[in-house]
């Protein structure tokens, strides 16, 4: 019996062995990737701050102004004046679209049951009414 035992545990013993083996496997193959990404995300910002800079330098007004006087001709830019710039009274309404006469505004049945004049509400009114 005591063999049996024996031979149990040495089993035991290799089976969690190979466990934690394969679980180090595992732990290092997500340190690599880890570390992969950590190097893509800190390529991506060096990437990023570069594109800003480039975008400052691009974008200088000294830079733009030389390059409006080289291609004039070409832009036919002109400066900005007080009458290029509108109110929203300047803006026109939007048009009213109105629906032909023949077609008819309901075209639901009306299904409710009479009621009398003296139960009815004055706050719930007919279809009727609204037109």
């Amino acid at each position: 019996m005591t063999r049996f035992v024996n031979a149990l545990l040495v089993f035991l013993m290799v089976l969690s062995a190979a466990a934690v083996y394969d679980m180090k496997y595992e732990a290092e193959l997500a340190s690599e990737k880890l570390a992969r990404v950590q190097r893509q995300i800190a390529q991506e910002q060096e990437r990023i701050s570069f594109l800003k800079a480039e975008w400052s330098v691009l974008t200088q007004p000294a830079r733009l102004e030389e390059l409006v006087d080289r291609h004039t001709d070409i832009l036919q830019l002109t400066p900005i004046t007080a009458n290029h710039i509108g109110t929203l009274a300047d803006i026109p309404a939007k048009p009213v679209e109105v629906p032909p006469v023949d077609v008819p505004i309901d075209v639901a049945p009306h299904d409710k049951p009479a009621q009398s004049a003296a139960v009815e509400d004055p706050a719930i009114t007919d279809d009727a009414d609204i037109r």
